[in-house]
């Protein structure tokens, strides 16, 4: 069965692609894995998955699921998912940007309901996973209420992983406890918490490692102390 993972957030800047960043070099043996970029704005796992592009087979694409009007186009959706599901490969981490996840829980809603994309998914043979990243700050609030819609709608039927930038709540260990007893309470419709991303910017390994991930470097660009500190963050994922 193959496996599509969502990473969604409607707040732009909260950690999709980071978290993709991650996965992407999690995986960057297996070539059973393949990335793709939904993001119509700013574009940035095309920058940082460069270590994936060029590769054979192919483990990495851009792909667009809005319309002219700029508005989440159904059919769009439908055709790639199923042209990726026509793919040799058994796992695919697709990064939403946030206008496309921002219209996300709508296109639910209105346009069919969410019983209807549990059957293109069982249609596929496949496994959906939404995963919502969460940040801290002022994107907190937005976060957390798109977080609530998106469990809302979603009912239990898929999977649901919470993935916290955990950089982003530096000063606020709080809010990760809050977010810790939403999970709780919501346990039948989130499957995991998973924190992520712990690089502090004032130490000179964790901006070396930031820099590289902005060029798109592969897991081999990372030398001793940078090393030990990646491998950290992968097994957090």
């Amino acid at each position: 069965m193959k496996q599509f993972q969502f990473n969604i957030q409607a707040k732009g800047g909260a950690g999709k692609s980071m978290l993709t960043y991650l996965q992407a070099l999690k995986q960057q043996a297996n070539d059973r894995s393949y990335f793709v970029d939904f993001d119509s704005s700013v574009k940035s796992s095309c920058q940082q998955l460069k270590f994936l592009q060029g590769k054979m087979p192919s483990r990495f694409a851009t792909m667009s699921l809005l319309d002219q009007r700029e508005k989440l186009d159904r059919q769009l959706l439908f055709e790639n998912l199923y042209e990726l599901s026509q793919k040799d490969y058994d796992s695919f981490y697709l990064d939403f940007g946030a206008p496309e996840s921002d219209q996300l829980p709508s296109l639910f809603s209105k346009d069919y309901t969410i019983e209807e994309f549990k059957d293109v998914q069982d249609e596929l043979n496949a496994q959906f996973i939404f995963n919502v990243v969460i940040a801290g700050g002022s994107a907190y609030e937005p976060c957390t209420y798109y977080l609530q819609k998106i469990t809302t709608l979603i009912k239990g039927l898929f999977e649901v992983n919470l993935y916290i930038n955990e950089n982003a709540f530096a000063g606020t260990p709080g809010l990760i406890t809050e977010l810790m007893a939403f999970s709780e309470a919501n346990e039948n419709h989130i499957s995991a918490i998973k924190l992520y991303g712990d690089f502090d910017i004032t130490t000179a390994p964790h901006r070396s490692i930031l820099q590289k991930i902005s060029e798109g470097k592969g897991l081999e660009a990372f030398q001793f102390i940078e090393k030990i500190k990646i491998l950290k963050e992968l097994s957090k994922i």
